[in-house]
């Protein structure tokens, strides 16, 4: 979790128009569309909200993206700071949430007993386990709290699903031998995967416009084309399988998706 431009997540806010860039929460019957999308994201941030436990004032966000999540604790009255490397989500948050925010990987941060809660919401699959467990630790007031909510492999998933996110397995058992208890925790995989199903249908409507855009081009000067085609054919590989990973059905063979709140031992 180093440093970084996300692009892609500088996509979705500048682009989509989304605030949050979670996958959200969504109702059986929601319809795919993007203000369904945005209030599945809306109810996933009360979910977090309402699994606050009782007694927490001070709240560190671990990769708070855009700010939402902060400017809604605060206004509830929670003293909250922000945590992520991306230079894009500094530059939103310190423009428009008042607010400390820390400019840096979770792994290189070393305040110590200063928060009654740390929030990971989608964040946690970019740090290794051990630094989680041991810089939260450090971070955490005495009986503190670890939120985390994020998708985590399966074991014997497919090799191409197995590449990101943690191995559900071993973050468990990593948490047993830890200085952590698992107060609660919650499968929310059939509530999020309708955000891949969105996703793919709306890349799959991006390319049809695409390929009707361009049909008068391709038509006058195929030999040109075809070069292109050639030319860019290791990106367009890449992008053909980030698409394929948006199939909700091989998420949930291969992911589970779960809300996990733990606590420092007493």
């Amino acid at each position: 979790m180093s440093k970084s431009n996300d692009r892609v997540l500088r996509f979705y806010h500048e682009v989509g128009g989304l605030d949050s860039l979670h996958y959200g929460i969504w109702l059986p019957d929601d319809e795919l569309s993007i203000e369904k999308l945005k209030q599945a994201q809306e109810r996933y941030d009360h979910y977090l909200i309402d699994k606050i436990p009782d007694g927490v004032k001070s709240i560190l966000e671990v990769g708070c993206g855009t700010g939402v999540l902060i400017k809604k604790l605060i206004g509830l009255g929670y003293n909250v700071e922000g945590l992520s490397p991306d230079i894009n989500q500094k530059k939103i948050i310190t423009e428009t949430i008042n607010a400390t925010f820390h400019h840096l990987a979770f792994e290189d941060f070393s305040k110590t007993d200063q928060y009654d809660c740390i929030i990971m919401s989608e964040s946690a699959q970019y740090i290794s386990i051990d630094k989680i467990l041991e810089n939260s630790k450090q971070a955490l007031k005495k009986d503190g709290y670890l939120m985390i909510c994020d998708y985590f492999v399966l074991k014997n998933s497919s090799r191409k699903l197995s590449k990101s996110g943690h191995a559900y397995e071993d973050f468990m058992n990593q948490i047993k031998n830890s200085d952590f208890t698992v107060i609660t925790e919650n499968d929310l995989t059939e509530s999020i995967t309708k955000t891949l199903d969105f996703g793919k249908e709306t890349v799959k409507r991006i390319f049809k416009a695409l390929e009707i855009g361009t049909e008068r081009i391709r038509d006058r000067h195929p030999q040109i084309c075809n070069f292109l085609f050639w030319l860019f054919k290791t990106k367009t590989n890449k992008l053909m399988q980030k698409i394929q990973s948006l199939d909700s059905i091989e998420f949930k063979r291969n992911k589970t998706y779960r809300f996990i709140l733990l606590q420092i031992n007493s």
